[in-house]
């Protein structure tokens, strides 16, 4: 039987614009390289792209430049304006100025093409304003909600973020529909948000072009985080976790990498971690931001993925471990649980502190070579699962529902 609640859109090939502030053109500043959002972008863009439909990015970058990768065209928007000892003030006159580039740039194209859906992000920095066509449907994906991040990275609000929550309460609000990648997110946004926010995961990472070899001592092993260095990632956790870790596994060694936040007034997050764990600093390896055929290498030889977040939206990284079949720790009621069984695919502390994520870091590191048999084939099979999942369809089937 036909399904009636599915528009003549899906008989015909749609014109789909996302507009993004992270995407890994071979053009675009490396700072917007990477990210959930570009790893998110760059997988589902061309997934559609695959499928016949037409694909455009509108990315906010810090030049203007167009170009067309795999067959996906690329409007960088952005200006270098700089004021002396004003650097707030220049940023949020650049994003103005964008505003104004972009939108100009959308209500000529979008008079040639006709965008049937645009899709954008419910968090642009401060100055960005979007003027969407009312004819197209408008969809907006909850990365994350700036108002519980900033709450668990005990950042205190002033007024310029009770001004942006509204704004970004208000872009969710004016969007036809809305999605989060976890059934966490989901929720706790309908909430924050005033409307209802369904759940569509992620895609499974697709490998394309060789992964760079690992520079690692030959039998070395070691546990790995990738991810941003903040309380929102659980990286004091971490930090506490692996004093207790260093001392019981003598061979252990971890790997960081991403970008490193304060945790606090002047409190930089990495030089916090190693001053916490100041008698083990030659077992940590700090590697700052990498590319992703790097971090890929990364995933490639170690044991174990941790991702101790006290709050998550079905993250890339967790993604990723499961493309190469690497257990994962981390936390329930972090979004983990929604993909990973504890025991049987990962290792979940129930509550959310160091002494769980001791424990399930040890729990996996004594596991006996039977018990990581059936670990790695549980994996594996979950692997097999995510895998048979057409994302496309069900992003486009999303689009098409009233």
């Amino acid at each position: 039987m036909a399904n009636t609640n599915v528009s003549i859109m899906e008989k015909r090939k749609l014109n789909i614009l996302f507009i993004a502030t992270e995407y890994p053109s071979k053009k675009s500043p490396k700072s917007i390289n990477y990210g959930g959002q570009a790893s998110y972008l760059a997988n589902i863009s061309n997934l559609i792209r695959n499928k016949k439909h037409n694909v455009s990015i509108y990315l906010i970058s810090n030049r203007y430049l167009k170009s067309v990768e795999n067959g996906i065209r690329i409007n960088q928007f952005g200006f270098k304006l700089k004021i002396p000892h004003f650097k707030k003030f220049a940023n949020f006159l650049n994003n103005i100025l964008i505003s104004i580039q972009l939108n100009l740039t959308l209500y000529s194209e979008n008079k040639k093409k006709k965008f049937d859906v645009i899709q954008y992000p419910s968090f642009l920095n401060f100055g960005i304003i979007l003027i969407l066509p009312k004819k197209c449907k408008k969809i907006c994906r909850i990365s994350g909600v700036t108002k519980l991040w900033r709450q668990c990275n005990n950042k205190k609000r002033n007024f310029v973020h009770i001004f942006s929550d509204y704004l970004e309460k208000r872009r969710v609000q004016k969007a036809q529909k809305a999605f989060a990648p976890s059934n966490l997110i989901s929720k706790k946004a309908s909430m924050v948000y005033s409307k209802k926010i369904y759940t569509l995961s992620s895609p499974l990472v697709k490998l394309n072009g060789k992964i760079l070899k690992s520079k690692t001592k030959q039998y070395e092993r070691y546990l790995l985080f990738i991810g941003t260095l903040n309380r929102v990632k659980g990286v004091d956790l971490l930090a506490s976790a692996f004093l207790k870790i260093f001392k019981k596994h003598k061979n252990i060694t971890l790997k960081i990498s991403g970008r490193a936040e304060d945790l606090g007034p002047n409190v930089n997050s990495i030089k916090y971690f190693f001053k916490k764990c100041k008698k083990f600093e030659p077992r940590i390896e700090y590697l700052g931001i990498l590319p992703k055929e790097k971090i890929f290498s990364l995933y490639s030889k170690a044991e174990a993925t941790i991702i101790p977040s006290r709050l998550d939206n079905y993250p890339n990284v967790m993604i990723e471990s499961i493309l190469f079949k690497k257990p994962i720790i981390g936390f329930l009621n972090s979004s983990l649980e929604e993909v990973l069984d504890d025991g049987k695919t990962g290792f979940l502390g129930a509550k959310q502190n160091s002494e769980n994520l001791y424990y399930k870091i040890d729990e996996f590191l004594t596991l006996s070579k039977s018990k990581k048999k059936v670990l790695n084939k549980n994996i594996l099979n979950l692997r097999g699962q995510l895998k048979n999942i057409d994302y496309a369809e069900n992003l486009i089937n999303f689009y098409n529902k009233n």
